[in-house]
Parts: C-alpha cells; sequence; structure tokens
C-alpha cells in the first residue's frame, strides 16, 4: 500500500513512462555505479525496463528495476528525478545499484 507522500507500489511502468526510462538510457550507461566506478564503455548488452516506483516531488522521483544481463542478477535499479515540464531542466540520473535481482526491493 502507497503512504501519503512515499513512493508507489511496484508496478510496471505506462508506455509513457517506459519511452521516457528508454529515452535515459545513454546517461545511465554514461553514470558510475557501485560496480563500475568509471563510466560504462560500450553500454549494456540488455535494457529491458521490468517495474518502477514513482513519487511525486516538485516533479516526479522514479525508482526503476531494469535487466542489463541474462542471468539472475542481472538488474540494476536506477533512481531518476523528472523535473516538473515548466523549469526546462532535464531529467537527472541520482543513483545506479548494480547486481540486483528482479524481486529485490529498491534501498535507495
Amino acid at each position: 500500500m502507497t503512504t501519503c507522500g512515499g513512493h508507489s507500489d511496484r508496478r510496471k511502468p505506462s508506455a509513457e513512462e517506459l519511452e521516457f526510462f528508454l529515452s535515459q538510457r545513454a546517461a545511465i550507461e554514461a553514470t558510475p555505479t557501485d560496480t563500475f566506478p568509471q563510466t560504462r564503455k560500450g553500454g549494456y548488452d540488455l535494457f529491458e525496463v521490468e517495474d518502477c516506483t514513482s513519487q511525486v516531488v516538485a516533479g516526479i522521483m522514479y525508482n526503476v528495476n531494469i535487466k542489463v544481463i541474462d542471468v539472475d542478477d542481472g538488474y540494476i535499479h536506477v533512481k531518476i528525478f523528472k523535473p516538473l515540464p515548466h523549469t526546462n531542466h532535464p531529467a537527472e540520473i541520482k543513483a545506479i545499484q548494480t547486481n540486483k535481482q528482479i524481486d529485490t526491493p529498491f534501498s535507495f
């Protein structure tokens, strides 16, 4: 159950959200992670958005579960902030955690 002011329950992204997440792939691949302290070269083999949560905070904060390698712990968790449209600010990749499984809880 969602708490007032908290993140939504984990769910499949809408078509609009999926398009937004896919548009962030280059930024996600260029962001250092806990496993890859330097930016990744060459990108991920896969990039399949599994599910997400969202929280409204002067924009939308997303936690996204993305499959990037075809193994059990081949998922990453990405925290993305999408500002309100009138600000004209770009989305920001806030954090990435690697070596996650399909049902690993978000822990940002």
